[in-house]
């Protein structure tokens, strides 16, 4: 079991991607680490202890344009890891997610492991782009 956060949100409109997400963290990440989930309109839940945040952002799932949602969590959590899932394929689709501050992405169905080897980067202050998007 791997500890890289100690909070992680899922944004998702999707309740059963999302649970499926939670499902593959809750197999991978250590018991101590808190998954929640949350509608991306709705306030993203914070504490005020110095907790490490990653936050995972369903694009398939919102109707508002990426630049704006992203802006919101860089605002309300500074701090935190963004992982964004998307069904883009191509780096010169998702290099402007780079750009507007996510720091991970991951396909909208990844795998145990991407999903871990995401959450994990990300944690450690690095950049998560898959092995198929060097390439492109």
């Amino acid at each position: 079991m791997v500890k890289a956060t100690d909070n992680i949100i899922i944004l998702s409109t999707q309740k059963i991607r999302a649970s499926t997400i939670k499902g593959l963290l809750k197999k991978s990440l250590a018991s101590d680490v808190n998954i929640a989930v949350t509608d991306p309109d709705a306030p993203i839940p914070s504490n005020e202890s110095n907790s490490k945040y990653l936050i995972i952002l369903d694009l398939m799932s919102v109707d508002l344009p990426a630049k704006q949602i992203i802006s919101r969590i860089k605002k309300t959590h500074q701090n935190a890891g963004i992982i964004a899932l998307h069904m883009y394929r191509s780096s010169m689709l998702v290099e402007p997610l780079f750009e507007l501050g996510v720091n991970g992405y991951v396909y909208y169905e990844p795998t145990r492991e991407e999903l871990t080897s995401a959450i994990i980067s990300v944690s450690n202050g690095e950049r998560y782009v898959p092995e198929y998007l060097l390439g492109t």
